[in-house]
């Protein structure tokens, strides 16, 4: 992004009245059909969705919301659930469909795509943009597949069995793989590859980290409680969530993480610093978040509700909700620079666009993330 660009976002953030920072819906952009997955990288102000059974990448301008189709290739099996992640400093997006063994990587500038092998059944991705490695979890044989961003040459390293999802601590550089079948975590030190085993709950099946803390929270979905581990020390404590406990957002700031409960219809909102918690309710099965730790909004898209975003003011805990307008509403991304809501649209094979809810933004805050795009996590 050129300095003209950041310095026009900040003065936009900044100085544009707060009442027309009001959550709007502003229409849809068409992708290719049955989008999986959706993310931002907020320093291109580009928004891509990974669709299937097309086995491409669309990517959205967030200004003009033009689109443009990227092609993955041609796939022994179609794409059934895909997963995406960004290197906002290398503007790479690295792309896995859920079933094929191997990652796409995607020049963000020139479109160009290469193809890595990875071990079976590719699902989840993760990259630590201070090392430019990329950790591919592969469901199918209990891998992880490291990518050398430079090199894009591949080192594999044994987990646990089905790892669904993994998330990386950015300063201590340890990765964290959450193995649903054998109800563990496996830590990875990013340095030398070496792995280390925690016990978590049942069928352990999300993690996040908060790097400012160094704490890791894995939801497990069949005991409806979350395993918390200390990054320093390996050791556990376990919270109760809600029924069906699934996705997650953290707030790195503000040291709160919240849990969706799928079948209760809530939000466990944990205290990073006491492990209490409180429930929210929301709407009907909560499927994804999304934490604007900016404005300190926390997004929940609740999709059995006739597809609804709740918004959480991080605050007070008071909540509002707004139709997503889209069918079939799966997934959603916030653009934290631009204050710009994406919600992906399965069934509609669209993006819902809004505007996202009012708040202020503390200026030095904003300066660190301008000036810096590895400061945002």
């Amino acid at each position: 992004m050129t300095s003209y660009r950041m310095a026009a976002i900040a003065a936009w953030m900044l100085f544009l009245p707060s009442a027309l920072l009001a959550q709007r819906f502003h229409g849809f952009v068409s992708v290719a059909s049955y989008p999986q997955a959706i993310a931002v990288n907020p320093f291109t102000d580009r928004i891509y969705t990974i669709d299937e059974p097309a086995n491409e990448v669309t990517e959205i301008d967030g200004v003009t919301n033009t689109t443009v189709k990227i092609s993955l290739g041609t796939n022994s099996q179609k794409s059934l659930d895909g997963a995406l992640a960004i290197d906002p400093i290398t503007n790479k997006i690295y792309a896995v469909d859920g079933v094929n063994s191997h990652l796409a990587v995607i020049d963000g500038a020139t479109r160009k795509v290469k193809r890595i092998a990875t071990g079976n059944t590719a699902y989840a991705v993760a990259v630590n943009p201070y090392t430019n490695r990329i950790y591919v979890a592969d469901y199918g044989d209990g891998t992880v597949t490291v990518v050398d961003g430079w090199k894009l040459t591949t080192t594999t390293v044994k987990v646990g069995v089905e790892p669904l999802s993994v998330a990386i601590d950015y300063v201590s550089n340890k990765i964290y793989v959450a193995n649903s079948e054998s109800n563990t975590v496996t830590v990875i030190d990013g340095a030398t590859n070496a792995t280390t085993t925690v016990q978590a709950g049942s069928y352990p099946a999300n993690v996040a980290v908060n790097s400012d803390t160094h704490t890791i929270y894995a939801v497990n979905i069949l005991s409806n409680d979350v395993t918390v581990i200390n990054g320093a020390t390996n050791a556990t404590s376990t919270v109760q969530a809600g029924t069906s406990a699934d996705e997650l957002g953290i707030n790195a700031r503000t040291n709160k993480v919240y849990v969706a409960d799928r079948l209760a219809s809530s939000i466990t909102v944990i205290d990073g610093k006491t492990n209490g918690t409180v429930t929210i309710p929301v709407g009907s099965t909560p499927d994804a978040v999304a934490v604007d730790e900016l404005r300190n909004k926390i997004y929940v898209l609740d999709s059995n509700n006739g597809n609804i975003i709740t918004t959480i003011d991080g605050a007070t805990n008071a909540t509002s909700s707004v139709p997503t307008n889209g069918q079939g509403s799966i997934d959603l991304a916030v653009n934290v620079l631009t204050n710009q809501l994406y919600v992906l649209n399965n069934s509609g094979s669209n993006v819902s666009l809004f505007s996202g809810a009012a708040g202020v933004v503390p200026p030095a805050l904003l300066h660190e993330l301008i000036s810096a795009p590895n400061a945002l996590r």
